[in-house]
């Protein structure tokens, strides 16, 4: 269970390895690959590195870890210090952004949810004719533009085009269903929800629709001439149904899809382009790792030694110490209610720079009452450091907490 200061530095380092991974590969997409006539293989570059970014910074956990040591530390055990039923939560930061990420969740998803309930409430208001082959078109008086969601096809209600025009339309969004590219916009859309602060997943999200739209546009156009339905296109575009994950026939960019229609298929030899997603992912591995490592505070020098001459201090001693964790550390509410009492033991390491790392539990019990005493520790300031021939070496700290209801 991650809470506090150890919830932030997880999402801290989470975002910068995401961020990094998704820029990158966008980087590659948008100077090599997104104006290639390979629209299958650019769709699947887009949901692989959409899948990678989320995937790689917890490479580190999947992977074998080549710096991974085993030092022995001197070890100082405190006193134990005792949370009364009086400590109560005060409102700080990291509420403030949990309110502001919830909120902003929390309409995205909302307008995802209406989305959905729109789409279904057209689907049973408006005039159905199913084909044999499982398609519905749907007529309705709701929509300007047609527009299709899996293998439900919808169409205004007075939809006056002429009969081959009609055709080349439901061709186009067959090419959607059986594409399955709904899956691919429903996938985008859920990202967008939980990163919805985060531009590249927005990015991403209107990067896979505009090459939906360019399978679509390849696979309508073998049924006629390309000036018919680049006609076709031109003619009819205008502003539809505003559904964020339908497959619009008449979408924009319109400018692009015309251009990519007259582009020359691209060179098999152009293809080899994807094999610099080879080096790029071996990159953010890489700095995956020394990321991690940071994160993780490791040590440049550890001292294998029984003792120290000096050992490590909390600014203003130890007195200090427990004024600090009394202000800090609150009783967690479902354990106070519960009437849960118990003995929390963290061992944590304070660096040659007297910053606190590597902080962990020792003892078993319940995880809220370890997790708040985890959380204070990791708010912990910089320490003096121990010293051990004149030099600061890293120490290891045992801090046992004692959680009692008065």
């Amino acid at each position: 269970m991650l809470t506090g200061g150890q919830c932030v530095v997880f999402m801290l380092v989470f975002l910068i390895e995401l961020t990094l991974a998704w820029g990158l590969f966008a980087l590659l997409y948008t100077l090599l690959l997104q104006y290639e006539t390979f629209f299958r293989a650019n769709r699947a570059y887009l949901l692989a590195t959409m899948v990678l970014g989320l995937v790689l910074p917890f490479a580190n956990e999947l992977l074998p870890n080549l710096v991974k040591t085993s030092p022995v530390l001197p070890v100082f055990t405190l006193p134990t210090f005792t949370v009364g039923s009086q400590d109560t939560a005060q409102w700080t930061w990291l509420d403030g952004l949990r309110l502001i990420y919830g909120f902003g969740a929390g309409i995205a998803f909302i307008r995802l949810l209406w989305g959905l309930v729109r789409l279904g409430r057209m689907a049973a208001r408006g005039h159905r004719e199913v084909f044999s082959d499982g398609f519905s078109v749907i007529r309705s008086a709701e929509t300007m533009a047609p527009f299709s969601f899996f293998k439900w096809i919808f169409v205004p209600e007075n939809y006056t085009e002429n009969i081959d025009n009609q055709h080349l339309m439901l061709a186009h969004e067959r090419a959607h269903a059986r594409g399955w590219h709904s899956c691919d916009v429903l996938f985008a859309e859920l990202l967008c929800t939980v990163f919805w602060f985060h531009p590249l997943a927005h990015w991403y999200r209107r990067s896979l629709r505009t090459v939906h739209e360019y399978l679509a546009d390849a696979d309508a156009v073998r049924h006629t001439n390309l000036k018919q339905y680049g006609l076709l296109l031109i003619r009819q575009a205008q502003p539809g149904v505003s559904l964020a994950f339908a497959n619009h026939f008449f979408q924009s960019p319109l400018k692009q899809r015309l251009i990519m229609l007259t582009k020359k298929t691209s060179a098999t030899t152009r293809a080899l382009k994807y094999a610099l997603t080879i080096p790029v992912l071996t990159v953010l591995l890489l700095l995956g790792q020394q990321t991690s490592a940071a994160a993780q505070g490791k040590s440049k020098e550890v001292h294998e030694v029984s003792d120290v001459d000096q050992a490590p201090e909390f600014e203003g001693g130890e007195e200090a110490l427990y004024k600090f964790l009394g202000h800090n550390i609150s009783y967690p509410a479902q354990a106070r209610k519960e009437k849960a009492e118990g003995m929390v033991v963290i061992q944590f390491v304070i660096n040659e720079d007297g910053k606190v790392t590597n902080v962990e539990k020792l003892s078993k019990g319940r995880e809220d009452l370890q997790a708040e005493a985890i959380r204070v520790v990791k708010t912990m300031p910089n320490w003096k450091p121990g010293k051990k021939d004149g030099k600061a070496v890293a120490c290891s700290y045992t801090l046992p907490i004692k959680f009692k209801l008065e």
